[in-house]
């Protein structure tokens, strides 16, 4: 009897995410990442269920190394003025192209009707509540949701900004962050 093929969800996903980069999230489907990876749709269907799943499992390995270099930020001080520095520098470390196909699956989720569970997770996580009730805390917000909105300004809306202005922006959230 032979022994039932294994089914590679990384190397799934690698192909799943040249797809997004070369065509857009619109035409990853399961047929494009059949004939990209040379694994039968039936298999790639078994191993995500959905596009949807599809696409929230690229969202959530891009989670997971974000939250690897968050950590790697962040050491041993988890005070919240140190959480937003971390959080800071990796989201202004984060590459256009990177933040661009998140942005990408991340719409494609949205205009399927659908939320990325992994998403939300992870913005639970880093951002809490968002509950505020000090001024530091309301200055964490603000530099918080302004990184977020310079990350989905770049990346969904394409305003082009050069890396220079990109330094730029996070050196100013640094600096209110540093104001606390």
């Amino acid at each position: 009897m032979a022994r039932p093929r294994t089914i590679n969800r990384e190397l799934l996903l690698d192909h799943a995410e040249h797809i997004v980069s070369d065509q857009g999230a619109a035409r990853l489907t399961f047929g494009s990442l059949a004939t990209a990876s040379s694994v039968p749709k039936a298999s790639i269907q078994s191993a995500f269920g959905t596009r949807e799943k599809l696409l929230d499992g690229l969202i959530e390995r891009w989670a997971r190394y974000e939250n690897e270099r968050y950590q790697s930020a962040l050491g041993a001080d988890h005070s919240p003025e140190n959480r937003l520095k971390a959080h800071l520098t990796t989201t202004a470390a984060e590459t256009a192209d990177a933040g661009n196909r998140l942005a990408t699956t991340l719409a494609a989720m949205v205009g399927s009707g659908s939320h990325s569970e992994s998403i939300t997770a992870w913005y639970k996580d880093r951002l809490g509540s968002l509950d505020a009730s000090t001024p530091a805390e309301r200055k964490q917000r603000i530099a918080y949701l302004a990184a977020e909105g310079a990350l989905y300004i770049r990346n969904m809306a394409k305003l082009e900004m050069s890396d220079a202005l990109w330094r730029d922006i996070f050196a100013d959230l640094e600096e209110l962050a540093l104001d606390l």
